[in-house]
């Protein structure tokens, strides 16, 4: 697939080259894509492709769609609001597991950004200090939740010794507010970032190292029963020209990522942009299979899921 997919963004370009007016035209594939979030630097590829006409240009005419809620990134796939979706490795292939009819078709961030995240000086200054408080999350019950009390239990802290408050996309608000006590489902290159910028000093527990296997933070995802090959081509192609033109000139891409929408050019955005620059996943079409072979053991080792079906059953690979 990944060869393929370099041939044809190969062509693609040559074709610009000669048929420009033919690649400007109306004679576009209207196509909605989902985010998992708010927009923000870890979307960066897909705003870059979009302002910079890279997906016109390989015949899409893209609309960004984000969630209305902090679960309704997958609902979106599912439903076929969008034709392609992005969510985390862990809860994709809890779904999959539970038998929505997902397949991953590519990856966004490549390493995992959760993060536990407290403010220095208050209750919390070891991970033991967590138990008997409220812990602030916005996903699901079978996802960042069950993830979090598996590396706690390394601490021997259990589910009753802590509380646990859906905050939705309020995350640091609710810390900050004293709402909860402790963050968790919250990503590296962000939150803390945000507290700095509050005033406060971040206090960032990794306690998912060491406690599970890696996984993508971010991978593409699409519904089997409704997938559109020609689509995931072309949006691979220009995801993955976006990705090179900001690693590039990383400052022209955050020129670029600001035209969307002036409410992006921010203090917040822009260090949280440096952050995650390096990060992105430089073959957008490349899926670790290895990766998602191991953390489906681990899954079931955990009792988190009964059973995964063979990775090959549900990686995309594009027609050579």
């Amino acid at each position: 697939m990944i060869s393929h997919l370099r041939q044809t963004f190969a062509f693609v370009l040559f074709s610009l080259l000669l048929f420009p007016a033919v690649a400007a035209g109306d004679d576009l594939k209207k196509v909605n894509i989902g985010v998992d979030w708010f927009i923000n630097p870890n979307h960066g590829p897909l705003v870059v492709a979009l302002e910079r006409g890279y997906f016109a240009d390989a015949g899409l005419d893209v609309t960004l769609v984000p969630p209305e809620d902090t679960l309704d990134n997958v609902t979106m796939v599912l439903d076929g609001r969008v034709a392609i979706g992005m969510s985390d490795q862990p809860r994709t292939q809890i779904e999959i597991a539970g038998g929505s009819p997902l397949s991953v078709v590519g990856t966004l961030i490549p390493v995992p950004l959760n993060v536990v995240l407290a403010i220095d000086g208050g209750p919390i200054k070891t991970v033991e200090d967590i138990r008997g408080k409220r812990v602030g999350y916005a996903d699901s019950e079978k996802t960042e939740s069950d993830l979090l009390m598996i590396a706690l239990s390394a601490q021997g802290i259990t589910r009753s010794d802590i509380t646990l408050v859906d905050v939705g996309f309020a995350m640091v608000p609710a810390l900050l507010d004293g709402k909860v006590d402790v963050l968790t489902d919250v990503y590296r290159n962000f939150e803390p970032i945000q507290l700095k910028l509050a005033g406060k000093t971040p206090i960032v527990f990794d306690v998912e190292s060491g406690t599970m296997p890696t996984y993508s933070e971010l991978v593409y995802i699409v519904n089997d029963a409704l997938i559109e090959p020609e689509i995931v081509e072309k949006f691979l192609v220009a995801v993955e020209r976006s990705v090179t033109s900001i690693i590039e000139d990383p400052e022209a891409g955050w020129e670029t990522f600001i035209k969307y929408d002036p409410k992006l050019d921010n203090e917040l955005n822009k260090l949280s942009w440096e952050a995650t620059v390096p990060l992105y996943a430089t073959d957008p079409a490349e899926v670790s299979r290895q990766s998602f072979a191991r953390f489906a053991t681990f899954l079931v080792a955990n009792k988190l899921v009964s059973a995964m079906p063979a990775v090959q059953n549900y990686i995309y690979e594009l027609e050579p």
